[in-house]
């Protein structure tokens, strides 16, 4: 029998047993992160997932037995055409030779005729002609018979491609039911089926962003060198959080070389003599001129009450990297120097204190912690343990890859993983023609989104007393100025084409931002202005002292970035979801019929984005 002592904010001690532990996990109290995912969610997903797909299947009502025919017929048909396709090539490559030996042949022939209008008519120039003439004849009659096969097989060749085309039409027709049920929205929902405490939403509106602000303290950065290419949000057991990856731009400095070689002579008498030296030498001169640099960076934030006035920030410590004989001898060297922080501290007047754990207290390093008593209130023994298992992870998850920093309600974490998955996924993504292909990248990705989301979560999860916190009530706006909260907007208009929005003169990515313009009947009209830069090609001039004495001019070569941009008015349309009988393809296909009439603007104009429609209004071009 497994018992566990967990003790409560208000002092309680409650003793569970490993009835009482499933019990808990059930209310949506997760213990033991690493063991959990590997033993119990992992499957379950699984499971979930391949359920789901299985429902779909049916929906859809296509014919699975069919499509694996028809696709075992592209298989061959298109192994036929490779080999046609090489046959081909060799017959090419035969012909090419045929064609050379003709020219030699011919060479041959005129040498020997050459040969004989000087010498004579004689036997052996006169064999060589004929034999040569032979050789040309043949080669002739081989090549007519090569182009007759090769003629053959290439109408054999379009003929094949003419069915593979025909064929695969027809596989995408027995799948059209399965993939306008397929969307990126599932995987979401298959999160939360299999982890009910966390519920991811459909859209991130102005309520849950106001919400995390409004309650929490969260000051969403309006931050021009940043923009949203993904967001989730969601909430657990109540406490609001979404999940970004930005692109960020920075001004940095670039390097620029340039050189130029010179060249002089010297003389001085030697025996009499005057004698002259050659030199030559290489000058080469630098410059540093301001260059934008981008970078995508993904983090978590998370709105929780419980610690409210704690304040801290930590590192990852790549303790998945370190065996256990690697990290006691770090946490031997890093305490020693920890406990001299601390005396320090305490002769200060300071607050910081040496915790008990010292493995937690090294590899977690939130030594700049403002608040002693919040800090062990929230990391009792039973957060410091999973906190440590997750760290020290090197099969399951990530191990210790996350920065973490908390900023009294507001929780922040930096996820480095998150940078390895492709989160915003068009619907495109899983639609195929291969029945099996498609089920396979439909399971694959929606299990690699469970084990990637779960993790980025799982610092936040495995303290006990973020789960147990459920957050105090809140008097929200009766309205918003939009609909979608602006990192929605922003990932909306970062999934466009990117020349509807960038300045038609920007070489370098653009910063996408958003302001909101109007709002009504579940759409917002949204002014998205793109940060970017133009090039041009400059050349400066350095002077440098050559070893001639004189002084010369190095011309180095260098770009600079002149700031553009570009304003356009979008539209943005959710596309209803309360029907559930509706497949997602027939839903938009209702809404762009709605929208073109309503609009008068054309299909071809109108983008689907996540469950949006965008399209765009006007817009304006700025070069500064």
């Amino acid at each position: 029998m497994i018992f566990l002592i967990c003790v409560c904010t208000d002092g309680a001690v409650i003793k569970m047993n490993d009835n009482t532990l499933d019990a808990e996990v059930e209310n949506g109290v997760i213990f033991d992160l690493v063991d959990s995912y590997k033993n119990k969610y992992k499957d379950l997903h699984h499971k979930n997932t391949t359920e789901r797909f299985e429902q779909l299947v049916g929906k859809s009502r296509i014919n699975v037995y069919q499509n694996r025919e028809t696709n075992k017929k592209i298989s061959e048909t298109d192994a036929r055409i490779k080999d046609l396709d090489r046959r081909i090539k060799k017959r090419n490559t035969i012909k090419t030779l045929i064609i050379v030996l003709i020219v030699v042949s011919v060479l041959v022939i005129l040498g020997q005729v050459v040969a004989m209008s000087k010498v004579g008519l004689e036997l052996a120039p006169l064999l060589i002609a004929c034999l040569g003439g032979g050789s040309i004849v043949l080669c002739v009659y081989l090549l007519m018979k090569l182009n007759r096969t090769s003629k053959t097989l290439k109408i054999e060749k379009y003929e094949l491609e003419s069915s593979l085309q025909m064929l695969t039409a027809e596989a995408w027709e027995h799948l059209r039911p399965l993939n306008e049920l397929l969307n990126p929205k599932i995987c979401p929902e298959l999160f939360a089926k299999t982890l009910p405490a966390i519920r991811l939403d459909k859209i991130f509106d102005a309520g849950r962003l106001d919400f995390l602000t409004g309650r929490f303290g969260f000051e969403a950065p309006r931050d021009n060198n940043r923009s949203t290419l993904y967001v989730q949000s969601g909430d657990i057991n109540g406490n609001p959080f979404f999940i970004s990856l930005d692109l960020v731009h920075e001004l940095g400095t670039k390097t620029y070389t340039g050189s130029r070689t010179i060249h002089w002579t010297t003389t001085h008498f030697s025996g009499g003599k005057t004698v002259t030296h050659h030199h030559t030498q290489t000058l080469t001169a630098t410059i540093e001129k301001p260059c934008p640099y981008y970078k995508r960076q993904a983090y978590l934030v998370c709105g929780n009450e419980a610690a409210p006035e704690l304040i801290f920030s930590r590192q990852d410590s790549d303790a998945e990297h370190m065996d256990q004989k690697q990290i006691d001898k770090q946490v031997s060297k890093e305490i020693k120097k920890l406990h001299k922080k601390a005396e320090k501290e305490t002769a200060r007047g300071g607050g910081f204190t040496v915790m008990g754990n010292s493995e937690f207290e090294v590899l977690f390093g939130a030594t700049d912690r403002n608040n002693e008593v919040e800090f062990r209130l929230l990391f009792t023994p039973l957060a410091q343990k999973q906190l440590l298992d997750l760290m020290k992870d090197k099969e399951a998850g990530f191990g210790d890859d996350f920065a973490f920093v908390k900023r009294r309600m507001i929780n922040y974490l930096y996820p480095q993983h998150l940078k390895d998955i492709k989160l915003n996924i068009t619907p495109g993504y899983f639609q195929g023609y291969d029945y099996d292909e498609v089920k396979k990248r439909f399971i694959s990705y929606s299990n690699d989104y469970f084990r990637y989301i779960y993790f980025a979560l799982a610092p936040i999860l495995a303290i006990p007393l973020y789960q147990q916190q459920r957050p105090g009530g809140y008097a929200s706006p009766d309205s918003y100025e939009s609909y979608a909260s602006f990192y929605e907007h922003e990932q909306i208009a970062n999934s466009l084409p990117e020349h509807m929005l960038c300045h038609p003169e920007s070489s370098t990515p653009s910063i996408l931002k958003t302001t909101v313009i109007g709002s009504g009947d579940n759409r917002d009209t949204v002014r998205v202005t793109a940060y970017g830069y133009r090039s041009e090609r400059r050349v400066d001039y350095v002077q440098k002292l050559g070893g001639d004495g004189r002084i010369h001019s190095i011309p180095v070569e260098w770009t600079e970035y002149i700031p553009v941009t570009q304003e356009t008015e979008i539209t943005v349309s959710v596309v209803p979801d309360e029907d559930g009988e509706t497949t997602y393809a027939e839903k938009f296909r209702q809404a762009i019929e709605r929208l073109t009439n309503r609009d008068n603007i054309g299909e071809k104009e109108i983008f689907k984005a996540g469950i949006f429609l965008a399209y765009i209004l006007k817009k304006q071009s700025n070069t500064n």
